[in-house]
């Protein structure tokens, strides 16, 4: 691979790895600093009406009524999973924790994601990695 290649593909893995890593970060940060700190409540899980196919976004959509807000509905936020799990099908309630000041802040309780976090983690790692090898090389 030429210098000017090698530069740009590695400092475009960088970059990209760097994005990876801070999205599952402030992923994570949201989701610990909701369950930390956050109201708790029971959500349901409404059907998708932006289904296309057999394939439903990971993230579910969440009914709930949150004190002086109302009715709210909205995806959680702190959701790295690739695929949606079966203990969050359309309606079935599940445990939130949400911001009282912001409502549609919220995340689902008890869920398991580190699998997903780990992976997410390790790829961009090895995206930032490669990246900063590859410019290395190059210069």
């Amino acid at each position: 691979m030429g210098t000017p290649l090698g530069v740009f593909t590695g400092a475009w893995f960088t970059v990209f790895g760097c994005g990876v890593l801070w999205w599952c970060g402030s992923e994570m940060r949201a989701r610990w600093v909701l369950q930390r700190r956050g109201a708790s409540g029971m959500a349901r899980v409404l059907a998708d009406p932006a289904v296309t196919g057999d394939h439903p976004d990971t993230a579910p959509l969440l009914s709930f009524h949150a004190e002086g807000h109302g009715e709210v509905v909205t995806r959680p936020r702190g959701w790295t999973t690739i695929r949606r799990t079966p203990a969050l099908a359309a309606d079935t309630l599940v445990a939130v924790a949400y911001d009282p000041s912001r409502p549609t802040y919220v995340t689902v309780e008890g869920s398991r994601q580190l699998r997903s976090d780990v992976f997410w983690l390790l790829l961009g790692a090895a995206f930032a990695a490669c990246g900063t090898l590859l410019i290395s090389a190059a210069l």
